[in-house]
């Protein structure tokens, strides 16, 4: 029993390293900018066709479900909507791996209807018991779909005013046909992108373009981002960023070269830990991403970004000690199962942190030289260069001022010249980071 234990934690560890190293390519890609537009909807996708590890418990699994959604994230949500069916991390996730005939679990037919084609209120819980027998016998077995025709129920089927012997296939492409869908994933496309309830109206508008085009992907968004509206007042630069967001977009605008392991978990620290969403309706967004404690976290980590905050200051110190860390589940208490899972998690970030932390990151910016050959001459002069750089927004004559005001207090401070960049560019070197870190601890840097 001792061995099986061993073999079975042994397991574990080499299927959470798999995971770790995926996620890191793909933090990789999205870094780079390989294919900003795709890594972009793989990241949307995600959070709509929602699966997490913490119960498929299976990396591969999660793996495969990131490469079908990165393979039609631009294409046909049909397309995508029948590969989620099939997708073995979404069947164990919504339980339809157990759907039989004499006992259909309605778990999956209810979350394709509400969550993932029609919004809530546009079906019925005849529609969802009836949808529920069509996807009998679809299950999974090693990683792959496998139709299990002994348990799929052959029966007569009503989904939405169609009848017949109906089978998963049926069913999504009637979801599919209903004006509400494209309405549904219309208005879910646009809060995502432009951060607000959008006007029934341009709703309407794009749910008629993604029915004319067959709910391809590409011509919505080509639409939509050559759409003057989209750059309308309150849009741009009136969008909360997620934590990804936050930290990939100062990491660009900085030109800096974090470890893929640094964004994930400091994004993870933050509320957005992929592959590991909250629950079936995914990360919420908006104005949730921020709150007292999280502005300060960001805070913190854009430090760590600029090299100005040590990796591990920012953590809130765990209230057992630290041999009972040490000897987590063999403590002297016995923990409630919530208590040891809340730990777990809390340790699990602490250590990846402590790991990225081995790994030596120091930021490689020059921004005193770059202001050189700016030929920035004045506190006005940084302020208005370092803030285009560093924030994802324009921000207002009354701000800059106040924002010229506070560098040239900590430019008094640290007893430089105004304008030394040459005789004392080590000084101001360190000067131009702090100032960053004050930036981006600001509220103005957490929107884009």
């Amino acid at each position: 029993e001792d061995k099986r234990d061993m073999v079975k934690r042994r397991m574990r560890r080499e299927d959470a390293a798999q995971a770790r190293d995926y996620l890191g390519w793909w933090m990789e890609r999205i870094l780079e900018g390989t294919d900003d537009l795709r890594e972009r909807m793989t990241l949307f996708w995600h959070g709509h066709f929602t699966s997490s590890m913490q119960d498929v418990k299976n990396s591969h699994e999660m793996i495969l479900q990131n490469q079908l959604l990165r393979r039609h994230a631009l294409g046909r949500f049909g397309d995508m909507v029948h590969g989620i069916a099939r997708d073995p991390a979404m069947l164990e996730y919504l339980d339809n791996d157990s759907n039989r005939k004499s006992s259909p679990n309605e778990n999956f037919a209810r979350e394709l209807m509400e969550l993932f084609t029609l919004g809530e209120g546009n079906y019925t819980e005849e529609d969802i018991k009836e949808a529920a027998r069509a996807f009998t016998g679809w299950t999974d077995r090693n990683g792959k779909f496998r139709f299990n025709r002994r348990q799929h129920d052959n029966g007569r089927k009503t989904v939405l005013g169609t009848t017949g012997n109906l089978d998963g296939d049926d069913v999504i492409d009637i979801l599919l046909e209903q004006e509400v869908c494209a309405r549904y994933l219309a208005g879910k496309l646009l809060r995502y992108f432009e951060g607000i309830e959008p006007p029934a109206e341009r709703v309407e508008r794009y749910a008629v373009l993604l029915r004319k085009e067959d709910y391809e992907m590409t011509p919505f968004l080509r639409a939509l981002f050559l759409d003057p509206g989209f750059y309308r007042p309150g849009i741009v630069g009136g969008r909360v960023a997620s934590p990804l967001d936050f930290l990939v977009g100062a990491s660009r605008r900085m030109g800096l070269d974090p470890p893929s392991r640094l964004v994930l978990v400091g994004a993870a620290t933050l509320g957005e830990r992929l592959f590991y969403p909250p629950n079936v309706k995914g990360w919420e967004g908006g104005d949730a991403w921020i709150t007292t404690g999280s502005l300060m976290q960001r805070g913190n980590l854009a430090g760590v970004l600029l090299g100005e905050v040590e990796l591990t200051d920012f953590l809130d110190h765990d209230p057992l000690n630290d041999d009972e860390v040490l000897e987590l589940g063999r403590a002297p208490r016995k923990r409630t199962k919530q208590e040891l899972k809340e730990l777990r998690k809390s340790l699990g970030v602490l250590r990846e942190l402590r790991d990225v932390e081995r790994t030596g990151y120091r930021p490689r910016m020059r921004l005193a030289g770059a202001l050189k050959r700016a030929r920035a001459r004045t506190d006005v002069d940084v302020v208005r260069i370092v803030s285009g750089v560093v924030l994802a927004i324009e921000v207002d004559p009354g701000i800059l001022d106040e924002l010229t005001a506070i560098f040239r207090d900590m430019r008094v401070e640290a007893g430089l010249p105004e304008g030394g960049f040459e005789e004392s560019a080590r000084e101001f070197e360190k000067l131009l980071r702090r100032y960053c870190h004050v930036l981006l601890s600001l509220p103005e840097a957490q929107l884009h």
